[in-house]
């Protein structure tokens, strides 16, 4: 199953998270083409992320999930794209944008263009 990437920045959107960057792997892993980082205000929030993507999924199980047990970093592994939802804090304090550097950030607006 494939979700689009569109269809996922526009969920994490209206749940009102923030500072969303996404990042191309396409060509680069062989096990997923985008990784999307969003902040969270509180935790609530960061596992609420969850209950959103099954939505969008039709609540299919073909994904999995992993989150710290105070919810301040859910990975949502949707075999296509890679979604860590942090909360504002965790995301400083650990700057895993760093490790994508290298990697071609997507800017929002070309996501219209059909990315």
């Amino acid at each position: 199953m494939s979700v689009s990437l569109e269809k996922v920045y526009s969920t994490l959107s209206d749940l009102k998270l923030y500072d969303i960057s996404i990042y191309d792997f396409r060509g680069q892993s062989p096990f997923f083409d985008y990784q999307i980082i969003a902040s969270a205000s509180n935790e609530r929030q960061a596992h609420s992320s969850i209950e959103f993507i099954k939505k969008i999924l039709n609540n299919h199980d073909d994904f999995h999930v992993e989150s710290d047990t105070n919810n301040r970093w859910v990975l949502i592994d949707l075999k296509n794209i890679i979604i860590h939802v942090m909360h504002k804090d965790t995301r400083n304090d650990y700057q895993i944008e760093k490790l994508f550097f290298d990697r071609k950030k997507i800017i929002i607006e070309d996501l219209d263009h059909g990315i």
